[in-house]
C-alpha cells in the first residue's frame, strides 16, 4: 500500500467518529462539515482501491450518511471491496441481494455472496448460508451441507455461536444421524484445512 494511501485510510477512520462494530458501519455523522471532509478522504482512498475505504463509503451511501441515500451505489461499493477481499463488504452483498437492496431480489446471488463471505471466515455469513441450504432457498435443498456450514459457524465458539446454538440444535433435532455424521465430517474437513480460520 502507497504510504498517500495509507495515510489516507488512517485520516478517515480517525474523522469518523465510531467504530465499524457499532452496527452501523461505523458511519455516524458529527455534522455537515465533517461528513463533507469524511466523504472527500473516503474518495480518494476508495479511488485508489483501498477496500475498506470502499466498504465506508458504500455503508455512507447505504445510510445516507453525508452523501444521498442510494443502495445501487453502495452494491457497487461493496462489489469492489468484495473483490479486493473485504469479508464484510462480501456479506453485506448477500443481504443486499437477499432483500432486493439496490438490486433485484435473487437468492441464488445471495446465497453466492454468502458463500464468499463464509469461505474467508465470517460467522453471520456461514450461518446465514447453513439456513439458505436448510431451507433451499436460492440453492438445492441440502441439509448436510446446511449442517456443515452451522458447524463451522459455532466452531469459532463466541457471541454469535451462542446465539445461534438454540436454532442449530432445533434444525439438528430434524436431521438423521447420517446428516449429522456427515455434516460434522464436512466441517472437520473444511475446519482442517482453514485453520487459521479457527
Amino acid at each position: 500500500m502507497k504510504s498517500s494511501t495509507a495515510i489516507g485510510i488512517v485520516l478517515a477512520l480517525l474523522a469518523l467518529p465510531c467504530s465499524a462494530a457499532d452496527g452501523n458501519g461505523g458511519a455516524k455523522s458529527q455534522g455537515p462539515d465533517s461528513d463533507v471532509k469524511v466523504v472527500s478522504m473516503l474518495r480518494r482512498t476508495a479511488d485508489s482501491g483501498n477496500a475498506e475505504a470502499l466498504r465506508q463509503l458504500g455503508f455512507r451511501y447505504y445510510h445516507g450518511d453525508g452523501v444521498a441515500q442510494d443502495n445501487a451505489k453502495a452494491v457497487a461499493l461493496f462489489e469492489k471491496a468484495a473483490a479486493a477481499g473485504d469479508t464484510e463488504s462480501a456479506s453485506n452483498l448477500g443481504k443486499m441481494y437477499e432483500h432486493g437492496m439496490g438490486v433485484l431480489q435473487d437468492d441464488g446471488r445471495a446465497t453466492e455472496w454468502y458463500r464468499r463471505a463464509a469461505e474467508m471466515g465470517e460467522p453471520q455469513s456461514q450461518f446465514t448460508l447453513s439456513v439458505m441450504y436448510y431451507k433451499g432457498q436460492g440453492v438445492p435443498q441440502d441439509r448436510v451441507e446446511a449442517a456443515k456450514w452451522w458447524n463451522i459457524a459455532i466452531a469459532r465458539g463466541g457471541k454469535h455461536a451462542e446465539q445461534i446454538r438454540g436454532m442449530v440444535e432445533s434444525a439438528v433435532a430434524k436431521l438423521t444421524q447420517e446428516e449429522i455424521a456427515e455434516g460434522k465430517r464436512r466441517s472437520a474437513e473444511w475446519l482442517n484445512v482453514h485453520q487459521d480460520m479457527k
